[in-house]
């Protein structure tokens, strides 16, 4: 396990080897185009089993998936300054491989949304039904376009 400080409030913990330097730097760019700044958020580059245990410990669904989510609702808090803690964001190293390889997609611009994707659903996004559906997917997009990273629903297959 190795700890990468972004800031004292953002901690990306490094679980899978295989996760490498230019998903930690794309990590970075999308905290800052995402405007964290104000906020704390823990995300962690794990891999299948360990996605699949917090999957079905805390999801009831006993397989890995690509990101899970865990909003929080509470304020770090000192003398210097208050901070929201949005919550922690767990990526699963090879279920994003294979789902990239069978989309044709780039493994760094699929890591890229799906991380977009759980930022959003920590700042109280969702896609239960189709209105919040398509709100969340239009965030999803205009943040992917800062970072040029063209339209997921446009060019990939369902995963």
């Amino acid at each position: 396990m190795r700890l990468i400080n972004f800031n004292s409030d953002i901690n990306i913990t490094l679980l899978e080897p295989r996760w490498n330097s230019n998903s930690i730097s794309m990590i970075r760019k999308i905290l800052k185009v995402c405007n964290l700044q104000r906020y704390g958020v823990s995300i962690v580059l794990s891999n299948d089993k360990q996605i699949q245990y917090l999957n079905c410990k805390w999801k009831g669904k006993n397989k890995p998936t690509n990101v899970l989510s865990f909003p929080q609702d509470r304020i770090i808090s000192n003398s210097n300054y208050q901070k929201n803690y949005l919550g922690d964001i767990i990526l699963a190293y090879q279920t994003l491989k294979k789902e990239a390889t069978f989309g044709n997609l780039s493994f760094i611009h699929h890591m890229s949304h799906l991380l977009i994707h759980g930022i959003l659903h920590l700042k109280g996004y969702d896609h239960d039904n189709k209105i919040n559906e398509k709100v969340m997917q239009t965030e999803e997009i205009r943040i992917l376009k800062i970072l040029n990273i063209y339209n997921p629903y446009k060019h990939y297959r369902q995963i």
